[in-house]
């Protein structure tokens, strides 16, 4: 029983092991394909921000520093955005619903006629450039996630396969020598017992045999033969 159920125990390490491993590299294949997602976010974010920052340039060229900044300080708000969790090979990680933040120069507040063109093109540079960048933010959260996940079940496959399974491979290779060995020590009592009855046996019948006569011939007896003699 102890033998059948560490065999048990050996195969479901096994199997979770395998499990473990097939998830985690799943979850590499996923991060792997995220990273590079991230990448080409950060990329264009670079881009977006250098936009950014020429039109702001050139509108403070083409307007002044004060009427820029006054124009930037009446356009500070918040920037309403959706969270859901999304599951990704069984983890749960945030996603942002990714939306257009860039507005129609009416929807900003101002009048276009007085702030002008250049404004106008800087602020929706910068509404592009913070486009991105909740995107970005999105695929980084969900990439630390993932990375999260991968360290957690590498840790998982790592117990598994260095002290678990060893251990209970062990165990197993344990007591099967110790029934091997007792097993062994059974048989050679049994032929222990069967030599020694063997010997009662024929100890036995050699006491129940007839000892022969001296001379090895059996004595006659003249007496015994003329009684059993048939008259005719």
């Amino acid at each position: 029983m102890a033998l059948l159920a560490a065999r048990g125990q050996l195969a479901l390490a096994r199997q979770g092991q395998a499990l473990l491993e097939q998830k985690r590299d799943a979850l590499l294949r996923e991060f792997y394909r995220e990273v590079r997602v991230v990448f080409a976010a950060r990329e264009e974010l670079d881009a977006a921000a250098g936009f950014a920052r020429l039109a702001l340039d050139e509108a403070r060229v083409r307007l002044g520093a004060e009427p820029v900044a006054a124009a930037a300080a009446g356009a500070l708000g918040d920037v309403a955005v959706e969270l859901e969790a999304v599951t990704v090979m069984g983890v749960a990680v945030p996603a942002i619903t990714p939306r257009n933040l860039v507005r129609p120069a009416a929807a900003r507040g101002r009048d276009t006629a007085v702030s002008g063109p250049a404004l106008e093109h800087a602020a929706e540079r910068f509404e592009v450039e913070l486009t991105v960048a909740i995107r970005l933010a999105t695929v980084e959260a969900r990439v630390r996630r993932l990375a999260a996940e991968i360290r957690r079940t590498s840790s998982r496959v790592s117990a598994l396969r260095t002290r678990v399974v060893p251990a209970l491979d062990a165990e197993v290779r344990a007591i099967t020598l110790a029934l091997e060995q007792r097993e062994r020590e059974d048989r050679f009592r049994l032929k222990r017992v069967k030599a020694t009855r063997e010997r009662r046996v024929a100890k036995r019948a050699v006491r129940h045999w007839p000892a022969p006569s001296a001379g090895g011939m059996i004595a006659h007896d003249p007496e015994r033969s003329r009684s059993e003699e048939v008259p005719r």
